[in-house]
C-alpha cells in the first residue's frame, strides 16, 4: 500500500499535521482514516506503536497566487502554466482516534498512547477494512453501526452488555443520549444500537415507546431514502431473542397513584367536591394513602387490583374527613365535623350510581382477569429472564397530553422490580431505552406536577439503577434545557444536526472541544444528502484510546446493516 501524506510540522502527541502528496490529491479525503507508525525507545527497548487518526482541515496553498503581484497577472490570464495548479501544496490536520501497542509480529497487543510526537516524514497510510479488524478483533462485542463518511469504511463500536468483563460485557451500566433534531436519523441510529445491543443473549432490554415508533416499527416514514426495520432485524439475529411488543392497553397497572391519577382525570374528586388543580391532587394523594394501608383478612396488604366494590363507600367516607382539613379556614378543625366532610358526603350519595360507574371502569387498567400483564411481571421479563421488550404508553384519548403518570408508574415499577431482584441475590443486566426524553426530561415537563414528579424519578433513576446493572439510552430532540443531572449521567453522547445555533451549540462545543466542533459543523445535512451522520463520544468507540469524537454516518438500509455484522445476523 502506497503512502498518501508524511508527517510535517508543526505536532503533539494527539494532533499531527500532514503534508498530503501529488499521487493522493485526487482522493476523498476529509474525515478519511489514515495510520501511521512510531517505534519509541524507553529503558533500552523498542516499542511498535501504530496511530490510527481521522483526517481533517484539509487546507490548499499556492505561494503564487498569493503574491499580489502574480494575482495581478493572474486576473487578465487566468491560470498561469506550471504555476497554477502544479505548485499547490495540500496539507491537513490528523486528530488520533487511537493508538495501540503492537506485538514484534504486527498484532496488536494493547491499548496504549504516544510518549513523543512523531518525526517528520513519518509515511501515512490510508486504513482499511482490514487494517481496523486488526485492530479491534481480540475485542468483545465489537458491531459496525455505520460507516465513515470519508472512505466509506466499516466503524466499529464495542456494544456489550452490562456484566462482568471475564464474560465479554462491560462490567458497569452504560448511560447513553443520541441528540438530534427532528429528521436528523436517531431513531434510526437508536435502532441500529439497539440492535447491536440485543445480539447480547444476556442483556434485557426495555424500551419505553411514548409514540408508537418503535411498536409499529416506522422509522424515516415517509423518506424513501431509507429502508429500515428494527423487527426484521430482531428476528434475523443469530441469537434469537424472545421479543415482546406491547402497550399499556394490555398491561395491568398497579400502583395505587397511578389509580387514583386516572380517577381524577375521570372526574371523580371533582363530583365529590373537591375543585381546582391542587384541591384535587391533595385528594388524590390522600387516597392513595388510604390504598397503601389495605390489609386483607390476614393482614397482608391488598393490592389495587383487589379492590371491591364495597370498599369505596368506606373510602369515601375517609376522604371526606381529610376534606375538613383540606378547607380548615382556621386551625384546630376536627376531621368530620366540618361542612366540607358532610357536602363530600353528600355529593357522593347524590352522584353514587356515575362514581360506582368511574370507579369500576377505573380499575379496569388493573385487573388481569382480562388477560392483562401485570407490570411488574413485564419487567421481571426483561431482568430476569432477558427479554427484549417494548412498552407503548401513548394515550390513544389524549393525542396532545404527555403521559406524565404513565411513566411515573412505569419507573416505579421498575425500581421496585430491581430493587427485589438485588435483594433475592439476582444482578440486574439490562437497557432501558427512552424514545422522545425531551417530553419528560425537559423544562417543559416541569411545568405540570406530574412531569416535575417524572423529571425526578428519571433523575433519580438514571442515579440508582446503574450501580444495579441497568443502563439507560435517552433519544431526545433538546440538549440545552434536558435535565442537567440525567446528562452528567451519560459517559456515551452521540450528536446529531441540528445543534450549531445558540444554547445548544454551547453544550456541544464545551463536549466535543474546539476541533471537534467544527468537524460536527462541516457535516453534511441529512435533508439534503439523505445520509444520517453522527459525533459519538464514550466507551463505545472501539477504535478510540484518547477520547477524541468520532464521525459516524450511518446506514440507511436493513440489509446494509446486517452484512455488515454477519457475526450477528443471518443473512437471507
Amino acid at each position: 500500500m502506497q503512502p498518501i501524506a508524511v508527517i510535517g510540522s508543526p505536532n503533539s502527541t494527539t494532533t499531527f499535521t500532514v503534508d498530503i502528496l501529488e499521487t493522493a490529491r485526487d482522493r476523498a479525503l476529509d474525515h478519511a482514516w489514515v495510520t501511521f507508525e512510531v517505534v519509541e525507545r524507553f529503558n533500552g527497548k523498542a516499542y511498535r506503536k501504530r496511530a490510527l487518526c481521522q483526517l481533517g482541515g484539509i487546507v490548499t496553498r499556492n505561494r503564487w497566487h498569493e503574491d499580489p503581484v502574480i494575482r495581478s497577472v493572474i486576473k487578465h490570464q487566468g491560470a498561469l502554466p506550471a504555476l497554477s495548479g502544479e505548485s499547490d501544496l495540500t496539507s491537513a490536520q490528523l486528530t488520533a482516534l487511537g493508538v495501540f501497542l503492537l506485538e514484534d509480529d504486527g498484532r496488536v497487543r494493547r491499548r496504549t498512547t504516544l510518549s513523543t510526537p512523531p518525526p517528520s516524514g513519518t509515511p501515512v497510510f490510508p486504513a482499511s477494512a482490514e487494517s481496523l479488524q486488526e485492530l479491534v478483533h481480540t475485542e468483545p462485542g465489537i458491531f459496525y453501526a455505520g460507516t465513515s463518511p470519508g472512505d466509506g469504511l466499516p466503524v466499529p463500536l464495542t456494544i456489550r452488555h452490562f456484566g462482568d468483563t471475564d464474560d465479554g460485557g462491560f462490567g458497569e451500566a452504560v448511560m447513553m443520549g443520541i441528540f438530534g433534531q427532528t429528521r436528523s436519523g436517531k431513531s434510526i441510529l437508536a435502532s441500529q444500537i439497539l440492535a447491536g445491543f440485543a445480539a447480547n443473549p444476556q442483556l434485557g432490554i426495555l424500551v419505553l415507546d411514548p409514540q408508537g415508533e418503535f411498536g409499529r416499527d416506522r422509522f424515516a416514514a415517509g423518506d424513501n431514502r431509507v429502508d429500515f426495520s428494527v423487527k426484521r432485524l430482531m428476528s434475523s439475529l443469530n441469537q434469537t431473542r424472545p421479543v415482546t411488543v406491547t402497550s399499556t392497553n394490555e398491561v395491568a397497572l398497579e400502583g395505587a397513584e397511578a389509580f387514583t391519577e386516572t380517577l381524577r382525570r375521570a372526574g371523580f374528586f371533582e363530583s365529590l367536591g373537591f375543585k381546582g388543580h391542587h384541591k384535587e391532587r391533595e385528594a388524590s394523594e390522600r387516597l392513595a394513602h388510604l390504598l397503601s394501608e389495605l390489609n386483607d383478612a390476614t393482614g397482608k396488604h391488598r393490592p389495587v387490583r383487589d379492590l371491591r366494590g364495597a370498599d369505596m363507600p368506606l373510602l369515601v367516607r375517609d376522604l371526606a374527613r381529610f376534606a375538613d382539613v383540606i378547607y380548615a379556614s382556621r386551625p384546630g378543625t376536627t376531621p368530620g365535623e366540618g361542612q366540607r366532610a358532610q357536602d363530600v358526603l353528600a355529593r357522593y350519595q347524590l352522584d353514587e350510581a356515575r362514581l360506582r360507574r368511574v370507579w369500576a371502569e377505573s380499575l379496569t387498567a388493573f385487573r388481569t382477569d382480562a388477560g392483562r400483564t401485570p407490570l411488574s411481571q413485564l419487567i421481571s421479563r426483561v431482568l430476569t429472564d432477558r427479554e427484549v421488550v417494548v412498552l407503548s404508553f401513548a394515550q390513544e384519548d389524549a393525542h396532545d397530553a404527555v403521559p406524565y403518570f404513565l411513566l411515573n408508574e412505569i419507573l416505579t415499577r421498575l425500581r421496585q422490580v430491581i430493587h427485589r431482584s438485588f435483594h433475592n441475590g439476582q444482578q440486574s443486566n439490562a437497557l432501558v431505552v427512552l424514545d422522545e426524553a425531551h417530553l419528560f426530561a425537559g423544562e417543559h415537563a416541569s411545568e405540570s406536577a406530574d412531569g416535575s414528579r417524572t423529571r425526578t424519578l428519571l433523575a433519580q433513576s438514571v442515579r440508582m439503577t446503574g450501580k444495579y446493572g441497568v443502563g439507560w439510552l435517552f433519544i431526545t430532540q433538546t440538549l440545552h434545557d434536558f435535565d442537567k443531572t440525567i446528562l452528567r449521567q451519560l459517559q456515551v453522547k452521540i450528536f446529531g444536526q441540528g445543534f450549531k445555533l445558540g444554547a445548544d451549540r454551547e453544550f456541544v462545543e464545551t463536549e466535543l472541544g474546539r476541533e471537534g466542533f467544527a468537524r460536527y459543523c462541516s457535516l453534511p445535512d441529512p435533508k439534503r444528502t439523505g445520509r444520517y451522520t453522527f459525533m459519538v463520544t464514550g466507551p463505545i468507540v472501539a477504535l478510540g484510546s484518547l477520547g477524541t469524537p468520532l464521525v459516524l454516518q450511518g446506514f440507511r438500509s436493513t440489509d446494509d446493516l446486517m452484512r455488515a455484522n454477519p457475526h450477528c445476523f443471518r443473512i437471507t
